[in-house]
This record gives structure tokens, sequence and C-alpha cells, in this order.
């Protein structure tokens, strides 16, 4: 009897001494892979929150920046990393909803490979034409598609875009006749609209901001439940009797499959907990129209799914592929 509580005492002793010394999450660098170039909107965005965070846990926060390949790169990464934490993917619907469709294969597996942490923020789009158009709102634009002799055109930021695919879907519920004219980002397609040469587009709300302030676009709807604070005057489709088109961006972060659920709860509580403050709030994420999200794991592994399904009829409407 002895010898047995001697045993006993001795390995509760040991898990006594082992939680003890297991360090807490985290103990080194952080990493966060960006799948685009430092100054855009996902890297902006993750910068600031990286920032945050890493005054949180005490530890440097670096944001890692892989852009190309619609994020395939970017994710082939942090697919490829170990899953204990520290090397985190910020992935937008490109490469966890869109590309799986749009790509025969891919080098990753989204539902293999990752593990949802939190869909942070959300960014809706605005549909808008050149400042001549004789198109003010909605249901003008979808008249004059209708009587125009030829094909109207929409330009989007890609093929396969978030740009583009929410147009191919507008384009099929109205049954309108309108031409998609894929450009290479945002940078060259605005100046088109502007002078012209193209008639319709949609664009995060930020992006295009300034030039309708300006006066140089037109904004004709938001695809969102509300009004955004940074241009009140836009209209929502749904306040127009016209069915949203659900034109949204979304970032997310995600980490590599296997990592400890615990670390995977505290992540996106933290990350939550950064975002429900005010200054973060007023200053990363309503100064840019963006929704806050900040779901649980549980959440953004469902979004996944069901958005999934949805990008899958888009390319399919689209006949999108970038094989």
């Amino acid at each position: 009897m002895n010898k047995i509580t001697t045993l006993a005492l001795a390995l509760a002793l040991t898990a006594s001494t082992a939680t003890i010394a297991a360090p807490a999450y985290p103990d080194k660098p952080v990493s966060i892979v960006v799948p685009y170039s430092a100054g855009g909107p996902v890297d902006n965005f993750m910068r600031a929150l990286g920032q945050d965070l890493s005054a949180k846990w005490k530890q440097p926060v670096l944001i890692v920046n892989k852009p190309g390949a619609n994020e395939i790169i970017g994710a082939d990464t942090v697919a490829k990393s170990d899953p204990d934490g520290y090397t985190l993917f910020a992935g937008t619907e490109a490469a966890l909803t869109m590309n799986p469709h749009l790509y025969k294969s891919l080098s990753y597996n989204v539902e293999k490979d990752f593990v949802p942490i939190s869909r942070l923020v959300a960014l809706p789009l605005v549909l808008f034409v050149p400042k001549s158009s004789p198109a003010n709102n909605l249901k003008e634009l979808i008249q004059l598609a209708k009587s125009s002799g030829q094909p109207l055109t929409y330009g989007s930021s890609g093929t396969g875009g978030i740009a583009h695919l929410p147009m191919a879907m507008f384009v099929k519920q109205e049954n309108i006749d309108m031409l998609h004219v894929p450009y290479k980002g945002a940078a060259p397609l605005i100046p088109d609209v502007i002078a012209n040469r193209i008639d319709a587009a949609v664009l995060g709300v930020s992006v295009i901001e300034q030039h309708i302030k300006a006066g140089t676009l037109k904004a004709l709807a938001l695809s969102a439940d509300e009004r955004s604070t940074i241009l009140p005057d836009v209209p929502t489709f749904k306040e127009q009797g016209v069915q949203d088109i659900n034109a949204v961006f979304n970032i997310g972060l995600l980490a590599p499959a296997g990592t400890p659920d615990a670390l995977v709860q505290k992540i996106a509580s933290d990350a939550r907990e950064v975002m429900l403050q005010p200054n973060f709030r007023a200053k990363n994420i309503d100064a840019y129209s963006y929704v806050a999200v900040a779901s649980s794991p549980e959440e953004f592994k469902q979004f996944l799914a069901d958005d999934l399904k949805i990008q899958g009829e888009r390319v399919k409407t689209s006949g999108a592929s970038l094989d």
C-alpha cells in the first residue's frame, strides 16, 4: 500500500511540475502570413491587429507578406507549417472558398489543411458608375442595360475575384446583358470607369471613397444590411428593392490543421478582445467602413462551409477558371 501511495504521489508531483513548466502561449514571436503585398487593405488591417496582439501577448507579431497566385502562395506556406500556433494565415474568400472552384487542383485543401480561428472583418462593396452615366440608381442601371443597343461593360479587379463573381450573379438575377472586362487590380480599373470607358464596377468602400466624395465617380448601391458611415448617402441594394448580390470582402484568420484547440480558442478570444477596444475599432474598423465580426472558430467554420457553396454557384454562373 505504501508503494502504491508513493507512486501516486510521484505521478501527481510530476504532472504538477509539468503543468507549471509548460510555457504560456506565446513564448516566442508569432508570424501571420498575409497573401498580399504591403500597403493593401488586408496587410494594413493585419498589421494593426498584430501590433495590438503583440502588446497583449508581450511577444512580437510579425507580418510576413507572401503575395501572388490568388493567395495560393501564402495559403500553401501556412498549410505546410508546424501546427503550433506560431504561424497563422490571414486569408480571404479567394484562398478559402473561391480557389477550390476556380482551380482543378490546388496545393492545399482548406478543410484538411487549416483550422478556422476567426472571421475578423467584412468589407461591403459598392456598385459604382462614371459621373456621366445616365443611371442614378440601381433600377435605372438595370433599365439602361435592358434598353441599350449593345451590352454595357463592367470591370473587375481580376477574373474569378470578389469584384467579378457578385456582378456575374447580378447580371444573371436581373436578366441583363453586360460584358465582363477584367483588370489586374483596382488601380487600373478606377481611371477607366472615371473616363467612361467602363460602364460599372464594384469595389470596397474604402477603395473608392475619395472618388465618390470628389464627384468623379457615382455610387449607386452598397452591398450591406445597413448604410456605410463613410458614404451615408449611398443606399443599399435592399433599400432600392433589388436583391442584394452579397458583394463582401472578408478577412479571416486560420492556423495549420492540428493546431491545439486551446490555442485556437485563445487566439480567437484575444483577437476579439483587441477588436472590441474603442480606439482600435474607431481607427482600424469604422474608419474603413469594415463590419466587425470577430467570430468564434465554430462560427467561422460554418461560414466557410456556407460560402463554399455560394462561391461554387457564382463560379459556375460566371464560367470563370484560373487553370
